[in-house]
């Protein structure tokens, strides 16, 4: 209330007792307050809360679908009372505001109206169809032994309006369900128009005709027949009869080998249902006797060394050596032996190993030695640095493998390597043999390596007149290693070309004589020590 006037501050007093100055939630009615100033000076007022227009909502239109001709329903409502527009409006199937729905399949359904202020009616209503507008026609398969003893219903819909939907009460949305124990199943049919179609099926039959297994007894040995199988059978009609791929017909074989057996049962209706069964083995167990020899190269005395690698089988293994009576998985002994062992493995399964193992007499160790020789054929003793050097092993037939060092810092397992020592120097160049125990000799040889002495020396005419003397035109040289010379004439044009120093140019070209007068060379020589030298220039052909 808004109070003006007088002599604040004011006292309120209404016709209920309170002392507010305002009111809120009143229901409709009428309500007295008097206002006193500061002074003593009051009024009175009286008001009155009207109560709001009533709000009626009517269905003024509903149409029930038809499942013979494949209409659907529909239905409109209509606000007679009330105030507040605009309306809220809400139909059960999702559609909201629109006072009127389409497109209604059978079923029931809820609209609710709200105004501004949040009053709310709501109206239920139903639209109905007509169920004999599906036709549906079924067909049912009670459990026998063609069909594996397994129910089956399918059906056969007409009439309505297609396509038609499916569920079953095992939550399956086919037409047809299959495999079906015994039991009661309800479908409920829908066709496009939303029309239904509902029936109960009962599928009959007792319990299934099976085998299963009571107890399966694998081999111990891979070999062995002490496998074993005993099966329990039940469902069908008993009595029953049985038979097994090995033709025992008892529902427990036994003293079987490893691999699949298959029964099969026969009740007294004729069903028969088959079932396969494996007895495994483990792998066979085999066992082998490893051995090697140990050499003391000092004394000659030789320590041989056995040892049993087992597979197969189960683990663990017992280890029986009928020499020593030992348990151990390796044994030791110092003269040829006939080795036998027995191994068990933990299903008591045996095996038998055997061999002979030699200790040799070991005396001095065979010959070692070394020589070597110049790859290059030359008059010169001396071996020349960046020389390639033949290293030729002398050894008896006792080694099997060989190390060289050079002295250099370098090794070669070859066993008659090539080897080109860089700088001059004298060498302590080492062979050593190793026999099949490890043993080692060796032998050692100084190699001296020199400097050479790197020139070369070109005529400058020859004589090419067959008298023996000055024949050819022939650099001398000494202290190289590759040599590539070519002579030409002074057009330029290629006469002769050679990669042999001592094979001279005589002269000719293509098996003629070539005119006396000037001619030039090209040289390019690889010294020992690495260099490359290139020469030409002009000689003259004298006759």
């Amino acid at each position: 209330m808004d109070v003006k006037g007088g002599t604040p501050p004011y006292r309120f007093l209404w016709n209920n007792n309170e002392t507010v100055q305002n009111r809120y939630n009143l229901f409709a009615g009428t309500y007295t307050v008097t206002i006193t100033d500061n002074e003593g000076n009051f009024v009175r007022e009286r008001i009155i809360i009207q109560p709001p227009f009533p709000f009626i909502v009517d269905l003024i239109e509903r149409n029930d679908a038809n499942c013979a001709n494949g209409t659907v329903g529909s239905a409109k409502i209509n606000v007679r009372f009330g105030r507040g527009e605009p309306y809220r409006v809400k139909w059960s199937h999702g559609l909201e505001n629109s006072m009127e729905a389409k497109n209604l399949h059978p079923g029931s359904y809820q609209v609710s109206i709200y105004d501004i202020y949040n009053c709310e009616v709501t109206i239920s209503f139903a639209i109905n169809g007509d169920d004999e507008g599906i036709n549906v026609r079924e067909k049912v398969e009670q459990p026998s032994c063609d069909n594996g003893q397994m129910g089956a219903i399918s059906l056969d819909v007409s009439g309505g309006k297609a396509p038609y939907t499916f569920l079953w009460s095992n939550g399956s949305t086919a037409r047809e369900l299959k495999q079906l124990e015994p039991g009661s199943y309800v479908v409920l049919v829908r066709d496009a128009a939303g029309c239904r179609y509902e029936k109960e099926f009962e599928i009959n039959g007792g319990e299934i005709l099976a085998i299963e297994p009571m107890s399966i007894l694998d081999n111990l040995c891979a070999q062995s027949q002490d496998g074993a199988i005993e099966v329990t059978i039940s469902g069908g009609k008993a009595p029953y009869q049985v038979l097994w791929s090995n033709g025992k017909n008892t529902p427990s074989i036994q003293n079987l080998e490893a691999g699949t057996y298959t029964i099969e049962t026969t009740d007294a209706e004729g069903c028969t249902v088959s079932r396969s069964f494996e007895i495994k083995a483990p792998p066979t167990l085999e066992a082998r006797i490893a051995s090697t020899v140990e050499m003391n190269c000092e004394t000659g005395n030789a320590l041989g060394h056995a040892w049993v690698v087992i597979e197969g089988g189960v683990t663990p293994y017992t280890i029986h050596w009928f020499n020593d009576n030992s348990s151990n998985q390796e044994i030791s002994f110092t003269q040829t032996e006939d080795l036998q062992v027995q191994i068990t493995d933990a299903n008591g399964c045996i095996v038998n190993a055997r061999t002979k193992v030699e200790l040799p007499y070991y005396g001095e160790l065979g010959r070692v030695d070394f020589e070597y020789r110049k790859l290059e054929i030359s008059s010169k003793d001396e071996v020349f640095v960046s020389e390639p050097l033949q290293f030729i092993s002398l050894i008896s037939n006792d080694f099997i493998t060989w190390e060289w060092e050079f002295g250099d810092g370098t090794k070669s397992t070859e066993k008659d390597p090539i080897h080109i020592f860089t700088q001059a120097g004298k060498y302590q160049v080492t062979l050593r043999a190793y026999d099949i125990y490890g043993c080692v000799a060796e032998q050692v040889h100084a190699v001296l390596v020199v400097k050479a002495k790197e020139w070369i020396t070109i005529p400058s005419a020859f004589t090419p007149n067959g008298d023996g003397l000055n024949d050819f035109f022939m650099p001398k040289a000494e202290g190289f290693a590759n040599f590539e010379m070519s002579i030409f004439n002074n057009w330029g044009e290629e006469l002769f070309a050679s990669s042999r120093i001592e094979s001279g140019w005589d002269g000719t070209h293509r098996g003629r004589l070539l005119p006396r007068g000037n001619y030039m060379y090209r040289i390019s020589m690889t010294m020992l020590s690495g260099e490359v030298i290139h020469k030409s220039g002009s000689f003259t052909l004298i006759r």
